[in-house]
């Protein structure tokens, strides 16, 4: 619930905000899809993903479809209402005809509704900043689905639906959403904690960010002894600019692995690179520690129990894989 915050000597009083569904406004189904898919970063900030296909009127399709770096699919059911059990079968029945979708078939679904004669496979090594030597390959596209439902709330046997799948290895959870009226003007807000166990994370404080070294070494080094990390060229160098202050980042290095970690001071700074005007984007780490021992990507991956988008110039992880990393680096590589 949403309440106002009086002052003086009015504090221990509360207002509630008045709750309203989406068809009180009105706004249409499709008006939330376009809205997330738009914004799907937001929704889903522990792992970026790429929308590449929305619902067509009067087809049997998914409301949206993404892929995160490592060619995951994404399948979301919106609705604009309460949950409801049949809302769930939807979904599962979108992972039976798509689940086996090979990258012909999701690139066929992309070039519908993206222009530019691009194919899917380009199109998200660019998204995902992932150089020609690092693009995953086409048998890589939908190797793993995960099944995600939005709605205005969720009810107990939807909870318990939900529950019963993931305890049996299926990869799906829901995102609530409640909308208010304030002042004659209407606020969404999206819940990401899942009311059935765990969380999808509503904003990370968490970060791995690759030094460069397979492009430059000494990018590596500057980054150590400036206490600061730095990504470099447009579209690659905007990634530093959604760090905030107290943000925690691991400086990963290609073919050694988690090397040094710190606090990010918020202060984002540009410098020249190789002659170029401004070309390196930076911020300083405070509480900087540098590791005797590298964290190399399989104890990563051991330690987290899953896998990261290596190729990736920068990616978040969640509280509790940054806390696992901290316990194990201050047990083994100090």
């Amino acid at each position: 619930m949403l309440y106002k915050l009086s002052t003086g000597n009015n504090k221990g009083k509360t207002t509630k905000a008045k709750r309203i569904t989406l068809a009180d406004i009105p706004w249409r189904e499709k008006d939330l899809e376009v809205l997330i898919s738009r914004n799907i970063n937001d929704l889903i900030y522990s792992n970026d993903l790429m929308s590449i296909f929305t619902e067509r009127p009067y087809q049997e399709e998914p409301d949206i479809l993404a892929l995160d770096a490592m060619g995951n699919l994404y399948i979301f059911e919106l609705k604009r209402w309460s949950a409801k059990s049949e809302n769930l079968l939807q979904v599962l029945r979108y992972g039976q005809l798509y689940g086996r979708s090979d990258y012909d078939t999701l690139n066929n679904l992309y070039q519908k509704q993206h222009t530019g004669n691009v194919s899917l496979l380009d199109a998200h090594a660019k998204y995902f900043d992932l150089p020609d030597g690092n693009k995953i390959k086409e048998e890589d596209f939908n190797q793993t689905q995960k099944f995600i439902i939005v709605t205005n709330g969720l009810d107990q046997e939807t909870i318990e639906a939900i529950s019963y799948w993931q305890e049996n290895g299926l990869k799906i959870d829901a995102i609530t959403y409640w909308v208010y009226e304030i002042n004659n003007e209407h606020f969404i807000e999206f819940d990401m904690y899942s009311p059935v166990k765990g969380f999808l994370a509503y904003e990370s404080h968490a970060f791995v960010l690759n030094t460069n070294s397979s492009n430059d070494s000494s990018c590596t080094q500057d980054m150590i002894r400036e206490k600061k990390i730095a990504a470099y060229e447009p579209g690659w160098r905007e990634k530093i600019q959604k760090l905030q202050k107290g943000d925690c980042v691991f400086l990963y290095q290609t073919g050694q692995g988690i090397i040094a970690y710190g606090i990010a001071d918020g202060k984002l700074g540009k410098q020249d690179y190789h002659g170029q005007t401004d070309y390196e984007y930076n911020m300083g780490l405070t509480d900087f520690q540098t590791l005797k021992t590298p964290m190399s990507a399989s104890d990563m991956k051991k330690i987290a129990n899953k896998d990261f988008p290596f190729r990736m110039t920068m990616y978040s992880i969640s509280e509790e894989t940054k806390e696992a990393f901290i316990n194990d680096i201050k047990e083994n590589r100090l």
